[in-house]
C-alpha cells in the first residue's frame, strides 16, 4: 500500500502561493450519481464546497462507497443542467478524469502532467485504484473563472495536452455539467500536489484557445450549410405538393444538428442528450440518422417516442417540439406550418387552408367565410383598412436636448496624468509583471492629490489579487480616499458586473464617476468577438452617460515584427474604447525597472509616448509595496527616448539569445578567427552559418549597454579575430536573466 502523506506541506504552500479568492468560491456539490434537484423519486438541494476545502480532503479523505461519494462540478452555478452550467456558470477549475493507465504508476502520470501544463495542480488516485490500475483524477485550478463554453474548449486543450504527454483522460469531461469525484480513499489511496509554479490564466493557452474557437466556428459554419440545403429540399418537397408541417420539419434538419444546436454532444457512433447529468454517451446514433437514447433522463421529460423496449427513438421534430416549444405538439405544429413556404411565397399552413377551402366550396363567399375560420378574422372587405405606417428619422434627433447634454460634458481632465481623460474609455495592455497596477495606482493617487478627481468617485475593482496583496491595495485605497472592491467581498460578484453598469445608466448616474477593472478578462472573455463586443456596449453606454472607464489588459506572448508588444484578443476593446496604450519593460535591472507607454488609439489631447521608473530591489524588509509605490516617478523625455532605443536592443538580444549564448561559449576559450568562430557557433546552436555571421556583427562593439557582447581586432591579410566582451555593472543581471528565458 502507497503510504499516505501529510497535510502541513500542503496547506503551507497554500497560504504562500494560492489566489484566496478563488479557493474560496462555492462550487456545486453533491453526494452520489443520483444526488440532483430534478431527481423524481427523492429531490435534494446541492451543497457546496470550496478548493480549499477539496485540498484540505486530500490529506484527509473520507473513506465511502462510490454510491455515496461527494463530487463537484468547479462552477459557483448550482445546477447539474449542461444548458443552464454553458450559459450561466462560472467555473474555478479544470479537471482530468485519468482511467486508462497503462503502464503508468501514479507518480509518473502526475510528472508528465506536471512536465505539460508547468501550472499548480492537485491529484489523486480514485477509491477504486489498485496496485497495478492506479486510476485518478487530476483538477488543476484557474487564475480566474471562465463561462461555460469557454471552460468546455479549455477542457479540450488540457486533455489534449494530457494526451500528447502520454496521458490518456476520459473525453467525457469535456461537459460542463460533468461531475468530478472527489478524494474517496479506497486501499491504494494516494495524493500529490505542487503550488510553487502558478495559477493556469486562460491567456497562456491563448493559440491554442484561438485554435479551437475557429474549429468550432468552421464546424457552425458548416452545419448552417447542411440546414441550408436540407431547406432548398424542403422548398422543393413543398413544390411538389408536400403538405404536413412535421415532414417538412423533418427533410429540412437534421437530428445530429439539431441535438448540437440544444447541447447535446456526439462522440463518434453515440451521443450525450442535452438533459444528461451523468455526461455519458448513452444515445445511439442509427444509421437513418435517428436517434435511440438509453439515458433515464430523456425518459423522464419525455423526450421522443417510447419504444417497446423502454428506450426513445428521437428524431428532428421530437427535438424542435421539446426544446423550442415545450413538448406541446400543437404549438409546434403552428410554428412549422408558417416557416415553409413554396415557390409563391406561401406557407404549409395557408396552403392547407386554401385546400381545404376549395374542397368545401366553389363560390367566392364560402371561401371568405372559410377563411375567418381558419384565420380567425373577418374577411377583408369587411375591414375598414389602416394606413400604412411611415418611418420617420425626426423621432430619434436630438434637437432641442442640446442643454441638457451639455450639462453632462465634463471638463478635459486628465483622471490619469497625460494617458486618461475624465469621462473616456481607456484600455492599458501591458505582460505580466510590468508594472500595470502599480503604475495605475500611482497615477490615480496622484490625480486624487492634484484635485483632478474626486476619491469618493474612484472605484479600484481589484479581481487580480490573493487575500495579502488585496488588504494591501486596500490599505493604499484608505490612504488616499478612493473605494476598493474585492470579487467575493461583500457580495461583489463579477458576473453580475453588466447588470450594476446597467443600473448605473438607467439611474443617470455616471457623471463623474471613476471605474477602474484590474484585470479586464475577469470581466469578459477578450478571445471571443461577441462578449468583447457586447462589454464594449454596455462600456459605451457608461462613457456616453459621462463615466470613466480604465481597464488593465495583457498583451500576447509573441511581439510583431518591430519588436513591440502587441494587445491580446479580438480589436473590439481597442475598436470601442477612446484611448489605448501598450506598455513595455525597456530596461530592467537589479535597482530598478523602466517601462514604456506606447498610444495605439486616441482621443483628445493624450501623451504619446512617455516613460516611468520604479525600484526593482524593494523587499518586504525595505517597506513593501508602499515603498515601491512611492518609488514610481516619470522618466525626463530624453531618458524616455533612450529607454525606447533600449526596448529595440533588448528584444534584439531576445531573438538572438540561442546565437550569442553559443558564440560566447565558442570564445570562452579565448579569442578566435572569424570564420572558425562561425564554425564553431554554428554546431553549438544548429542555426545557420548566415544568421550566426548576422548576430556576430550586430553586437560586435565596446559598450554592453548598446547590446554588444564581443570585441574585434584587424589580423593580418583582411582578417578578423573577436573576443568576449565582459560587463560588471548590473546590466549584466539583465542579460543573464535573459539569457535564461525570464
Amino acid at each position: 500500500m502507497i503510504e499516505q502523506k501529510k497535510a502541513p506541506a500542503v496547506t503551507e504552500a497554500m497560504q504562500n502561493n494560492i489566489n484566496t479568492s478563488t479557493f474560496n468560491i462555492p462550487l456545486c456539490s453533491g453526494f452520489g450519481q443520483f444526488h440532483s434537484t430534478k431527481n423524481k423519486l427523492e429531490p435534494k438541494a446541492y451543497k457546496a464546497i470550496t478548493l480549499q476545502q477539496i485540498v484540505d480532503m486530500l490529506a484527509r479523505p473520507p473513506s465511502r462507497a462510490k454510491e455515496h461519494g461527494q463530487w463537484a462540478i468547479f462552477s459557483d452555478l448550482a445546477s447539474r443542467d449542461v444548458i443552464e452550467q454553458r450559459n450561466t456558470g462560472a467555473f474555478y477549475a479544470l479537471w482530468a478524469d485519468i482511467d486508462d493507465t497503462g503502464d503508468k504508476t501514479f507518480t509518473d502520470m502526475f510528472s508528465l502532467a506536471y512536465g505539460a501544463l508547468s501550472v499548480d495542480l492537485i491529484a489523486y488516485t480514485s477509491r477504486s485504484a489498485t496496485e497495478a490500475k492506479q486510476k485518478s483524477r487530476l483538477i488543476v485550478p484557474l487564475a480566474h473563472s471562465v463561462n461555460g463554453r469557454d471552460f468546455e474548449i479549455m477542457q479540450k486543450i488540457l486533455n489534449d495536452k494530457l494526451e500528447a504527454a502520454g496521458v490518456i483522460p476520459d473525453r467525457k469531461t469535456e461537459t460542463a455539467n460533468q461531475i468530478c469525484y472527489l478524494p474517496n480513499k479506497g486501499e491504494f489511496y494516494d495524493f500529490m500536489d505542487n503550488f510553487f509554479t502558478g495559477l493556469l490564466s486562460v491567456d497562456s493557452w491563448g493559440d491554442e484557445f484561438h485554435a479551437e474557437m475557429q474549429t468550432l466556428e468552421a464546424a457552425e459554419y458548416t452545419r448552417k450549410e447542411r440546414l441550408e440545403q436540407s431547406k432548398r429540399k424542403a422548398y422543393e418537397r413543398m413544390s411538389s405538393s408536400g403538405k404536413s408541417p412535421i415532414d417538412a420539419y423533418k427533410a429540412a434538419y437534421s437530428p445530429l444538428d439539431l441535438l448540437e444546436l440544444y447541447g447535446g454532444k456526439v462522440r463518434g457512433e453515440r451521443a450525450v442528450s442535452p438533459l444528461s447529468e451523468s455526461g455519458n454517451a448513452q444515445i445511439v446514433i442509427k444509421p437513418d440518422g435517428a436517434l435511440l437514447s438509453h439515458h433515464g433522463s430523456d425518459d423522464e421529460a419525455g423526450l421522443g417516442k417510447r419504444t417497446p423496449q423502454g428506450k426513445r427513438l428521437i428524431d428532428a421534430w421530437d427535438l424542435f417540439k421539446f426544446f423550442e416549444h415545450g413538448n406541446d405538439e400543437t404549438a409546434a405544429l403552428k410554428a412549422a406550418g408558417v416557416m415553409f413556404t413554396d415557390e409563391n411565397g406561401v406557407s404549409i399552413s395557408k396552403r392547407n387552408q386554401r385546400d381545404y377551402m376549395e374542397a368545401q366550396s366553389a363560390t367566392p363567399e364560402a371561401l371568405e367565410a372559410v377563411t375567418v375560420i381558419f384565420d380567425n378574422e373577418a374577411p377583408p372587405s369587411q375591414l375598414k383598412q389602416p394606413p400604412k405606417p411611415t418611418f420617420d428619422f425626426t423621432k430619434f434627433a436630438l434637437n432641442g436636448s442640446s442643454a441638457t447634454m451639455k450639462a453632462q460634458m465634463l471638463d478635459d481632465r486628465y483622471v490619469l496624468d497625460g494617458l486618461a481623460i475624465l469621462g473616456q474609455a481607456t484600455v492599458f495592455y501591458a505582460k505580466p509583471n510590468s508594472g500595470k497596477t502599480l503604475l495605475t495606482l500611482h497615477l490615480i493617487c496622484d490625480g486624487i492629490k492634484r484635485g483632478e478627481v474626486d476619491g469618493s468617485d474612484v472605484f479600484y475593482i481589484n479581481a487580480d489579487d490573493d487575500l495579502k496583496g488585496l488588504v494591501t491595495k486596500l490599505e493604499i485605497a484608505e490612504q488616499h480616499g478612493f473605494y476598493l472592491i474585492g470579487p467575493s467581498f461583500k457580495d461583489f460578484r463579477i458576473n453580475d458586473f453588466a447588470s450594476y453598469i446597467a443600473a448605473m445608466i438607467k439611474a443617470d448616474d455616471c457623471k463623474g464617476k471613476v471605474i477602474i477593472l484590474d484585470t479586464l478578462k475577469k470581466f469578459t472573455n477578450i478571445m471571443d468577438k461577441k462578449m468583447a463586443s457586447d462589454f464594449g456596449k454596455y462600456m459605451r453606454g457608461f462613457v456616453s452617460k459621462g463615466g470613466t472607464m480604465i481597464l488593465l489588459a495583457h498583451t500576447n506572448k509573441n511581439r510583431d515584427l518591430e519588436g513591440k508588444v502587441v494587445f491580446s484578443g479580438t480589436s473590439d476593446i481597442v475598436d470601442d474604447v477612446d484611448c489605448a496604450y501598450t506598455i513595455d519593460v525597456t530596461e530592467s535591472n537589479e535597482l530598478s525597472k523602466t517601462v514604456l507607454f506606447e498610444n495605439i488609439k486616441s482621443r483628445g489631447d493624450v501623451e504619446q509616448e512617455v516613460a516611468y521608473s520604479y525600484a526593482n530591489d524593494i523587499t518586504g524588509a525595505t517597506g513593501g509595496y508602499l515603498a515601491l509605490l512611492n518609488s514610481v516617478h516619470k522618466v525626463s523625455t530624453a531618458d524616455a527616448e533612450e529607454a525606447k532605443q533600449q526596448r529595440g536592443i533588448m528584444d534584439q538580444l531576445e531573438k538572438n539569445a540561442l546565437i550569442i549564448e553559443a558564440i560566447q561559449e565558442a570564445l570562452a576559450g579565448g579569442e578566435m578567427k572569424k570564420t572558425d568562430l562561425i564554425e564553431e557557433a554554428n554546431k553549438l546552436s544548429g542555426i545557420s552559418k548566415e544568421r550566426v555571421s548576422k548576430t556576430l556583427n550586430a553586437h560586435t562593439g565596446k559598450d554592453w549597454s548598446k547590446g554588444h557582447r564581443w570585441t574585434r581586432r584587424k589580423g593580418e591579410k583582411h582578417s578578423f579575430f573577436f573576443r568576449a566582451l565582459h560587463c560588471t555593472d548590473q546590466t549584466f543581471g539583465l542579460y543573464d536573466k535573459l539569457s535564461n528565458g525570464d
